[in-house]
């Protein structure tokens, strides 16, 4: 029934999160102490002679220890997640931070008292040994035997310090029974320093000391062993003593916004219970009934029971009861209601989670922004209000929320990942190589990361940038296929392709124009300047619709661009399709208003097509645009003068005998002149022979433009 009750009241997770919390403590104290043997192993440690070094020792235990207490950090944040009341989160919060700052203040205070520079100097004096005298026999020797380190590892003997009172005496060092320096000669007040281990014990060895009188008359001299404490006491332990303060601040800077916000709640809670709110406890014994309380009495056994009660006459009949209306009972309290725990930011974050795997983003997007109201900087409801954003196709906003967790979290590698991801498929390509960058700032060995920020420069131009981004990244990946085909792709010199085939183009030779604008293409399909460079050269070389093909392939990568609207309209205007050419042209003025060429091609087509009105008001757009350009001016006055002509001849022509409005038109447009020719046109037989003798005056405006 436990495990049942248990996952009744939602504690099941938390029961098991401790279990495995005991068993990857388990774990690491298995792992410390194979590594404490693996280490003193290696140090040569042995029983008989003894020699444990504590400096190995040290040293693991306090790696394993920082890695216990980072994996303590994250299953402890677990615990607090799954506790179901504010009141347990504040105070398993509380008493972590209270630990933590007390180890924490131990730990640094440790560290700084080994860092101090006086430390090593004052403990290698405290445990050096004092001088010792040693008396010489004439040519008689001496041996001085010592080990080096000692059995703890923590001094060995640096130097050996020999001074010579009178004589003449030969010093000599040895290291389990080898010679290690040459022998020293010293005579009277000479003083000798010998190198025994400068920097630092290698292995656990018996030094000697060998001294030999060389003279017939006995002497003195005088030794003294310098030594020197494990350097890694004084450099690597405090490092990683700190560290692990360090680790310490960061529960205490990690649990103390859980610890404020459940902080208010908490304290409600106590409020509620002090202020007479009672609680069931079913351990509680059940009082005796009074009947059970007298039966307990102790009776002494020196006093007779007390004789028993005569039974009562039986009771005379009583009349019957009257009836009364009975009292109405005061009104019972309504039953307390059930309080309710308030939302937490945690608590509405992963009822957003679960909404999300449910696929339902916008319900899941509005519980996140729930949460981040009443917590803004809570780093899980971000990373789910990003993820909503980006499945419902809101790209800036997801950028936004993302930069929101770097500005908590600046090494978040996922938020730096998504927002060179999203800056590169809206193309902004400058966007996404800072993005990159900030990236590669963490991961400097990402192949993905190296590759995104190749695509950045190669669609930027810096093509020799481009091909270290993407070598670099095959590099770390050498298998993927896609890193070598964009290799390849960027080896090409695209500009100076374009180059040779611009001139190819220009100078005729179109074959080789187009074979060169073609292995541009192969390289990058999308080249808008190699389309608009082959659609010229096919316009040229006499293939109108291989151009048109190749404009149109521009117009679906970039809709807007100017040069293939206005090669398009004039290629169409060349095929005699004014219709389609004016629309051409009408989208080239809407999108660039201040192009004097487009309204000058927008005019020449409305003159084709006969709107001399509205071929008026686009020459003289273009004239306010480009004020000195004769050529426009030209057409003006051409348009001018053909508006006054026109109406003259009509009024002309309509006071013919025979000729109505409407002929009168058709004869103007046919080139007629004056009265006179429409006279003559009325002796024809047939008059379409005569009309189609006229020479027309309508100027031809051709003006197409690569």
């Amino acid at each position: 029934m436990s495990g049942y009750q248990d996952r009744l009241q939602g504690t099941d997770r938390l029961l098991r999160i401790r279990r495995i919390r005991k068993a990857v403590f388990a774990g690491l104290l298995a792992l410390t102490i194979v590594l404490i043997f693996a280490r003193l192993e290696g140090e040569g440690a042995s029983l008989k002679p003894l020699f444990l070094p504590v400096n190995g020792i040290l040293e693991v235990a306090l790696i394993m220890g920082l890695t216990t207490s980072i994996v303590g950090l994250f299953l402890r944040n677990l615990e607090l997640r799954n506790v179901l009341r504010d009141n347990q989160r504040f105070l398993m919060a509380k008493s972590s931070m209270t630990r933590a700052l007390r180890t924490a203040a131990f730990a640094i205070g440790l560290a700084v008292a080994l860092l101090l520079a006086i430390t090593p100097s004052l403990a290698a004096t405290l445990l050096s040994d004092p001088p010792q005298v040693v008396s010489l026999l004439p040519n008689s020797r001496e041996v001085v035997t010592f080990t080096s380190p000692d059995p703890l590892g923590l001094t060995f003997v640096t130097y050996a310090a020999v001074s010579v009172t009178n004589g003449s005496v030969s010093v000599s060092v040895m290291r389990d029974n080898v010679t290690v320096a040459a022998p020293k000669v010293l005579t009277s007040t000479q003083r000798a320093v010998l190198d025994i281990e400068p920097s630092m014990w290698a292995d656990h060895a018996t030094w000697s000391l060998v001294f030999r009188n060389m003279q017939n008359a006995s002497t003195f001299l005088t030794f003294v062993l310098q030594k020197g404490i494990v350097p890694t006491l004084f450099s690597t332990v405090p490092f990683l003593v700190f560290l692990y303060g360090a680790v310490q601040i960061g529960w205490w800077v990690v649990l103390r916004p859980i610890r404020e916000r459940t902080k208010v709640t908490s304290l409600r809670s106590a409020a509620e219970i002090d202020s007479g709110e009672r609680l069931y406890d079913p351990s509680a014994p059940i009082p005796d009934a009074p009947t059970l309380a007298r039966e307990d009495r102790m009776t002494s056994s020196f006093v007779d029971p007390p004789p028993p009660i005569p039974s009562a006459p039986p009771p005379p009949p009583r009349p019957a009861p009257v009836m009364r209306t009975p009292k109405a009972e005061p009104p019972r309290p309504a039953p307390r209601a059930p309080v309710r725990e308030p939302e937490t930011a945690d608590s509405l974050v992963r009822k957003a989670e679960a909404l999300v795997a449910t696929g339902t983003y916008e319900a899941a997007l509005t519980g996140f922004e729930e949460a981040l109201r009443l917590d803004p900087a809570y780093v899980p409801a971000l990373r789910g209000r990003a993820t909503c954003e980006e499945r419902l196709n809101q790209r800036s906003d997801a950028v936004e929320t993302h930069r929101r967790i770097l500005a908590n979290d600046r090494r978040n590698v996922d938020s730096l990942r998504a927002i060179a991801r999203l800056q590169m498929a809206d193309r902004h390509w400058r966007e996404c190589l800072e993005a990159v960058e900030d990236l590669l700032r963490v991961r400097p060995n990402e192949a993905a990361a190296l590759e995104m920020k190749g695509d950045a420069l190669s669609n930027l131009g810096r093509r020799p940038e481009a091909l270290a981004a993407y070598e670099a990244a095959a590099a770390v990946d050498p298998d993927d296929e896609n890193l070598r085909q964009k290799i390849e792709e960027v080896r090409v010199d695209v500009p100076g392709l374009l180059s040779r085939a611009l001139i190819a183009s220009a100078t005729g030779n179109y074959a080789k124009a187009l074979s060169l604008f073609d292995e541009i293409l192969e390289v990058e399909p999308s080249n808008v300047n190699a389309l608009i460079g082959k659609a010229v050269a096919y316009r040229r070389k006499g293939k109108p619709q291989e151009a048109l093909n190749c404009l149109d392939l521009v117009l679906g990568v970039q809709p807007g661009n100017a040069s293939a609207l206005l090669n398009r309209g004039n290629i169409l205007l060349e095929q005699g399709d004014a219709e389609a050419a004016l629309e051409s042209f009408e989208r080239l003025t809407q999108l660039y208003p201040n192009d004097e060429e487009a309204w000058t091609a927008q005019g020449d087509v409305l003159l084709r097509l006969g709107r001399d009105d509205d071929a008026h008001q686009a020459l003289t757009e273009a004239l306010r645009l480009s004020p000195g350009d004769e050529g426009i001016q030209r057409r003006l006055l051409d348009v001018k003068a053909a508006k006054v002509d026109s109406s003259e001849i009509l009024l002309e022509l309509i006071e013919v005998k025979g000729v109505g409005r409407a002929r009168a038109k058709a004869l103007i447009d046919a080139g007629f002149k004056d009265p006179e020719s429409a006279r003559r046109w009325r002796t024809f037989d047939d008059p379409s022979k005569f009309l189609s003798s006229a020479v027309p005056s309508t100027p031809s405006h051709e003006g197409v433009s690569d």
